[in-house]
């Protein structure tokens, strides 16, 4: 068996060496290269996540993303991050493997500046605030709306770049017509989104592009009266998942299971920082990024607000590995028979024509249309 983990992860870790090197040739060429770059990208995070590389699989992600959208300033932060994706493979190779604080030491500094890249290239959207419901939700939005404008324009380019690619006669013309609809489908998820900084609105400026379902807002309230004791707050929101710290206060013990609960309600998990508290939980229920897994055989998801680390290192005969999960504030451990790269899905109640096993609360739907069950871990 452990030759065969071995061989296994070689196999993993020799593709992602081999989307390094495509993407770092894509980003040398410059913008006139973005979508095969954009290419290599989603491939080099479905690696990273099977390595157990997740917070850098989440940032990497996110620069596909980037890519896929046509945005040149990307460039220069993909280019040096690159060399830390690089570092962390050799790590593997040699049996080690970042623990997530780790993890967010080396790669959090590039995900604030991406975040600040994002935030600048989407300035068409400064007046988003007039997506979110108005008047007690109950007007619709007109057609010259700017939040609208933007949207429908960003949607109808992400259209016209799909039936661009559409024409092409190559094997890649699938995998990019499908970067492009889940594009498309993300986007689509943020209108009527509503903005974080609504609950803390003194640290707005630390939260600027993170949105969220009105419904989530609705379930976070008690945060206010507990964020209220925090020096400061600062939020990011990376791949559909919001990480939010709290810096500079001490819950009660009360407290800290009261802001548990809170996060078990919205899929998500808290974990104690030096000086605070780190919350990381979905922008919304109904569409978030996924961590495909087999265990027994069958098909399961956990998402990326429940998602602590995948150990492929772990021993046990007949596992692929060790999954640590977290639901507010309790941890779960799975020997699981293997992990597939972490994906965006979209998550339904159970259909009635399909079996129903215990503990399981909904289902996820990847690209392909396979179904994967969605744990209770309430």
């Amino acid at each position: 068996m452990a030759t065969h983990q071995f061989d296994h992860l070689s196999l993993v870790v020799s593709d992602a060496e081999l989307s390094l090197q495509g993407l770092t040739r894509s980003i040398q060429v410059g913008s006139v290269d973005m979508q095969q770059g954009a290419l290599y990208a989603r491939d080099l995070s479905g690696a990273l996540s099977v390595l157990g590389l997740d917070t850098a699989a989440s940032l990497v992600e996110d620069v596909a993303r980037q890519l896929t959208l046509g945005q040149p300033s990307v460039l220069d932060v993909a280019q040096g991050l690159l060399p830390n994706v690089a570092s962390a493979l050799k790590d593997i190779q040699l049996g080690q493997i970042l623990e997530p604080d780790a993890q967010l030491k080396v790669f959090g500094p590039w995900a604030s500046r991406l975040q600040v890249l994002v935030s600048r290239d989407t300035a068409s959207l400064s007046s988003f605030e007039a997506v979110a419901p108005k008047s007690a939700q109950a007007q619709l939005l007109g057609q010259g709306d700017p939040g609208f404008k933007a949207m429908r324009m960003k949607g109808l380019s992400l259209i016209q770049n799909a039936r661009i690619v559409n024409q092409r006669d190559d094997e890649r013309t699938v995998v990019q017509m499908d970067a492009l609809l889940s594009e498309l489908q993300d986007w689509t998820l943020r209108v009527g989104q509503v903005p974080l900084s609504q609950l803390f609105p003194m640290s707005a400026q630390a939260m600027q592009e993170v949105w969220l379902d009105s419904s989530l807002l609705d379930l976070l309230d008690p945060l206010r009266e507990l964020g209220a004791q925090a020096g400061s707050i600062q939020a990011q929101s990376r791949s559909l998942t919001i990480y939010m710290d709290w810096l500079g206060l001490n819950l009660s013990n009360d407290e800290f299971q009261k802001l548990g609960q809170c996060m078990a309600a919205v899929a998500g998990h808290v974990k104690r920082l030096a000086d605070g508290y780190r919350l990381v939980f979905p922008c919304s229920l109904s569409r978030m990024r996924m961590t495909p897994y087999v265990q027994n055989g069958v098909r399961y998801a956990v998402g990326a607000g429940q998602f602590i680390q995948f150990d492929p290192h772990a021993d046990g005969s007949g596992f692929a590995g060790v999954l640590t999960l977290c639901s507010g504030l309790v941890n779960q451990t799975l020997q699981v028979e293997r992990v597939l790269p972490a994906q965006n899905m979209n998550i339904f109640a159970v259909p009635p024509d399909i079996p129903k096993p215990e503990g399981v609360s909904g289902v996820a739907l990847d690209a392909m249309g396979e179904i994967y069950y969605c744990l209770s871990m309430t």
